[in-house]
């Protein structure tokens, strides 16, 4: 859920920096015309708001109370635009006080059958990425897992495996497992940063923050985030989920005016350093019947471990008020999902809002998930020409070679920051 990452690299590995300097590879530059020399001109800003990493809510409402008294917003969502979202995924607090709606417990059987699948994977001398469920057969399993993908996508959006017991395996054998599972959710992996990892291991900062909260945000460039948890912390650090379509729909019966501020393509995301230095997208889609949020909060206003590049456009005060309001209006309506040692969780990135509160580690309680990207190209939904981009820049950019890490890095080796990820 995109929690404080850090990336070590192996000590040949060059750094990203050193041999990556456009954002977009030649091939995407070509197909979608893009010119990695020059920027989409700005929008117009009069001065940039002051908006933080973590929401302020006072901030926030004296924001709001600006508008309402400014007056003169727009009462209807943009033309063809839904005014209401139906369906199993908009969600609210009360839909989930048993979590057993979406969790699914590992029976005995199913245990083994993982452990027999394991071991035919291995028999098989194949390396990670081609794993598949043709050479990671799960005759029981496999069903059960072929409907949470359509849950996910068709459904409610989130859905957890628990019971693996992860000390009866090796971190690679672990990793395995947790790819083989994937593979029944979808069949492609994405490149989680410029340098091609596909696997992220995602622990603790050098440099955490004493505030390593995480406000409500997508990760914006895959359709399902799956996390893997290999270590958890006895206390602290759970994680919220919230419906992005109950956040639509709260925002077309109260605001639709930030809806059309949402939805406009002016919004500069910050590149750290690549070719173009940013680039401008919006970060809510109308496309085929769906509504599609995608935004990380880190690429608008920077956070204290990677702040925004200073020589790129700001936001608007209309834009600081919008995606406050998203964050508060998916508290209002989250769910908190603890989560155990040996969890799989898999959440529909597209129309599923995460955060996750602030932790604290001590010497015997350490947190580590496994990350990966998940497209399935059957079930994903159908996407605008903007985020078909994006998602080609993760699962088709041939030009980049995936990367395959199954074990963290030490401390010895080069450390490569979130800076460089493809969000």
């Amino acid at each position: 859920m995109a929690p404080s990452l850090e990336v070590s690299l192996p000590s040949d590995t060059p750094n990203v920096n050193d041999r990556l300097v456009s954002y977009y590879s030649q091939g995407l530059r070509k197909k979608y015309l893009i010119d990695s020399t020059k920027n989409l001109p700005a929008p117009e800003q009069k001065a940039k708001a002051v908006i933080k990493y973590h929401p302020n809510l006072e901030q926030y409402l004296a924001r709001v109370e600006t508008s309402l008294r400014t007056g003169a917003l727009e009462q209807e969502v943009p033309e063809g635009w839904p005014k209401e979202l139906t369906g199993p995924l908009v969600w609210t607090t009360a839909d989930f006080q048993n979590e057993s709606k979406y969790i699914h417990v590992l029976t005995e059987d199913e245990k083994m059958e993982l452990r027999n699948a394991l071991e035919h994977f291995k028999g098989l001398g194949l390396e990670g990425q081609k794993i598949n469920p043709n050479n990671f057969p799960l005759p029981t399993l496999g069903s059960i897992l072929q409907q949470m993908a359509v849950d996910l996508y068709q459904g409610r959006g989130f859905a957890t495996l628990r019971g693996l017991d992860v000390d009866a395996y090796c971190t690679d054998d672990a990793t395995v497992l947790f790819l083989g599972v994937s593979s029944y959710i979808g069949n492609r992996f994405g490149k989680q940063d410029l340098n091609g990892y596909t696997i992220m291991h995602v622990v603790s900062r050098d440099d955490e923050p004493e505030d390593n909260s995480q406000p409500f945000h997508n990760d914006t460039v895959t359709d399902v985030l799956a996390l893997f948890t290999q270590s958890c912390l006895e206390e602290s650090g759970n994680s919220m989920l919230a419906s992005a379509w109950t956040v639509y729909n709260e925002l077309a019966a109260t605001r639709p005016d930030l809806i059309h501020t949402l939805a406009k393509p002016d919004w500069p995301h910050d590149t750290y350093g690549r070719d173009p230095k940013f680039y401008n997208r919006a970060l809510l889609h109308s496309y085929d019947e769906k509504v599609i949020f995608a935004f990380s909060r880190r690429l608008l206003v920077g956070k204290p471990t990677s702040p925004r590049s200073a020589s790129i456009p700001g936001l608007t005060e209309a834009q600081a008020e919008a995606i406050d309001a998203i964050h508060y209006i998916a508290k209002k309506h989250e769910i908190v999902t603890p989560t155990q040692k040996g969890d799989m969780r898999f959440i529909n990135n597209m129309g599923i809002l995460h955060s996750r509160e602030k932790f604290v580690e001590t010497e015997t309680s350490k947190r580590h998930f496994v990350r990966i990207w998940i497209n399935n190209e059957e079930l994903n939904w159908k996407l605008p020409r903007v985020l078909k981009l994006a998602w080609e820049r993760v699962f088709d950019d041939d030009e980049r070679p995936p990367l395959w890490k199954f074990e963290p890095l030490s401390n010895k080796d080069r450390k490569l920051r979130i800076a460089s990820s493809c969000d």
